[in-house]
Order: C-alpha cells, then sequence, then structure tokens
C-alpha cells in the first residue's frame, strides 16, 4: 500500500515537472532569444510565414546587441515602456485605494441596499471588456478622454473585480475586533487604516500583482482610446509592430522584470491570501 502511494505520488509530482515545463518554455525561449545577435535571430525565425527556420536553446555567441538597440539606438521602444509605467503605476494605486475601501464597506459595514449593490458589481466583473469598448468610447468622447490616459486608468481603479477579491479578505477579519474599536470610540476611517488594512496586506499584494500584469499588457483599449501613437505603451509595439523583429525578444524581456520583482516582493503574501480565500 505504501509502495503504491509513493508511485502515485511520483507520477503526480512527474506530471507537474512536465507541465511546468511547457508553461516555462516560452519563456526560457524569450530569454535566451535575446541573447542572440539579430543576424543569429534572423535566420532561426522566418517573421514573414511565422515558422522557425531552426530552433536553438543556446545562442552561438553571446551579444548584447539586441538590448543595446533598445536602450540606446532605438529610443522608441525605451518611450514606450514609461507610457506603459505611466499607465499601470496609477491604476494599481487608484484600484488599491477604491478596492479597500469598498471592500471595507460591502464586507463590514452595514448600509440599506448593501448587498444589492455588490450583486450589480458582480455583473459587472463577469462582463468581457470587449462589450464595454464600444459605450465606454463614445463616453470618452463626450468627456473628451480620447487619446488620455485617463480613459485606461480610470476604468481600472473602479474594477469590480478588486473589491470582490478584497471583500473576501475583509469577511475573514472578526466582527469583535471592530466592535471593540468602536466601543474604544475608535472612527471607522481608523478602523480601516488601523485594523482592516494590516489583516488583508496578503490581498492587496495579490491584487496589486493581477492589476500590475492585466493592465501592463493592455492592448485593446490603446489601440482604440488613442489616435497619437507617440502615447501607445510597449504592449502594444510587442503584440502588433513588426519593424524591428530582431529586438521583439529584448522588449519582452524588459516588459516582464517589473512583474517578477513585484511577485518575488510579495509571494509570501500573496500565498497567504489564496491560501485564506
Amino acid at each position: 500500500m505504501k509502495k503504491k502511494f509513493t508511485v502515485k505520488k511520483s507520477l503526480k509530482y512527474l506530471l507537474l515537472i512536465v507541465l511546468t515545463l511547457i508553461f516555462l518554455m516560452p519563456v526560457v525561449f524569450m530569454v535566451i532569444s535575446s541573447f542572440m545577435s539579430s543576424k543569429e535571430v534572423s535566420s532561426m525565425l522566418d517573421f514573414t510565414t511565422g515558422q522557425y527556420a531552426s530552433f536553438k536553446l543556446i545562442p552561438e555567441h553571446f551579444s548584447l546587441e539586441q538590448f543595446y538597440k533598445v536602450f540606446f539606438r532605438n529610443g522608441d521602444y525605451l518611450k514606450e515602456f514609461w507610457n506603459s509605467v505611466l499607465i499601470t503605476v496609477p491604476t494599481v494605486i487608484g484600484q488599491l485605494i477604491v478596492s479597500s475601501l469598498a471592500a471595507f464597506a460591502f464586507g463590514k459595514l452595514k448600509f440599506p441596499g448593501r448587498d444589492k449593490l455588490f450583486f450589480v458589481y458582480m455583473i459587472f466583473l463577469i462582463l468581457p471588456i470587449q462589450v464595454t469598448l464600444v459605450p465606454s468610447y463614445f463616453m470618452y468622447q463626450k468627456l473628451d478622454l480620447l487619446n488620455n490616459v485617463m480613459s485606461i486608468i480610470l476604468p481600472g481603479t473602479f474594477s469590480a473585480f478588486g473589491i470582490c477579491l478584497l471583500r473576501q479578505s475583509v469577511r475573514y477579519i472578526s466582527d469583535s475586533s471592530i466592535e471593540a474599536a468602536r466601543v474604544d470610540g475608535a472612527s471607522y476611517l481608523r478602523i480601516f487604516f488601523q485594523i482592516i488594512l494590516p489583516q488583508i496586506r496578503g490581498g492587496l499584494v495579490s491584487l496589486a500583482l493581477l492589476t500590475f500584469v492585466d493592465t501592463w499588457g493592455v492592448v485593446e483599449q490603446p489601440l482604440i482610446y488613442f489616435t497619437d501613437k507617440a502615447k501607445y505603451p510597449l504592449s502594444v509595439s510587442l503584440s502588433v509592430d513588426t519593424a524591428d523583429v530582431n529586438i521583439i525578444f529584448a522588449c519582452g524581456v524588459m516588459f516582464m522584470i517589473p512583474a517578477l520583482i513585484i511577485y518575488f516582493l510579495g509571494e509570501k503574501d500573496v500565498r497567504s491570501s489564496f491560501s485564506r480565500i
């Protein structure tokens, strides 16, 4: 019986290792290819047909040529990188503030129509973004927000997903601690900062990471809302621009680094958050 369990456990881990390698393979290939010369990348990939002429996991010659082009010779990609930062950072900060306050209200405060209002938020959560793109376009046109980063920041700031995620974390907080604070004369704002926020830190980090990844890779909204290509984030160029295909791997690595940094800084909090939900 013990032997059978060991074999079953070994097969499970083997399956997980194989799946992990499959999912990591594109990332590994992108990182390795970023250290190849432009000539070697061109010989390996046929960008006109989208097929591989050859497949390599080890560069013939280690080169920083692609990174040199990104950072020094072609300033457009670096500018688009900072456009991505300009869109993403305010969205993450705004959503953390709005979602944490709303989650506290929906999770712990009692007011008329609370559950009905939360149900409306749930409906917004299940709507795909493609459904709201056209109505949003006309609304931003009336508000004179087209070709403005606020057309992307505002919807991300008031996302229903963040409220639903943090509400689950808030509900795990004991009502008795809030009632005790109210008896001692603490205001709701003080309760929010001193009791709620410290206990939903994992949820906040998880939401920050998910919001960052979602906004960092935004493509549809800039293409529709922006008329000035100079305001495009790097995600758009990585998706549709094929002018400099030889440095696309270096751009991909540069694009991936901020999300990895955020994840590793908050890894423990992310794990604790999802283990409680």
